[in-house]
């Protein structure tokens, strides 16, 4: 996935997605609050960085999406994904 703002990119791993955020590991760290934009297959989402954590293997990245481009299994299904609800039972 890429992650832009201000006229920078970034190359980050998805760790976690739902409607309304994501969670990203990335080699640099990205400003808090900054407005990005997280890019892949085609789509699009949009939000405000809400979190930043240094690690040991890098950056944790905290994404709010915007509520006019909240996650949707149905319009992209990243290839790792993993239904909790599925480990029930």
């Amino acid at each position: 996935m890429t992650l832009v703002f201000g006229g920078q990119r970034r190359v980050v791993n998805l760790e976690e997605i739902c409607r309304s955020g994501a969670w990203l590991d990335s080699d640099e760290p990205v400003p808090a609050g900054v407005w990005v934009e997280m890019r892949t297959e085609g789509m699009r989402f949009q939000g405000t960085v809400t979190e930043v954590e240094e690690h040991d293997l890098g950056w944790r990245i905290q994404l709010e999406f915007s509520p006019l481009t909240p996650w949707s299994v149905e319009n992209f299904r990243p290839q790792h994904l993993l239904d909790p609800s599925a480990l029930e039972g």
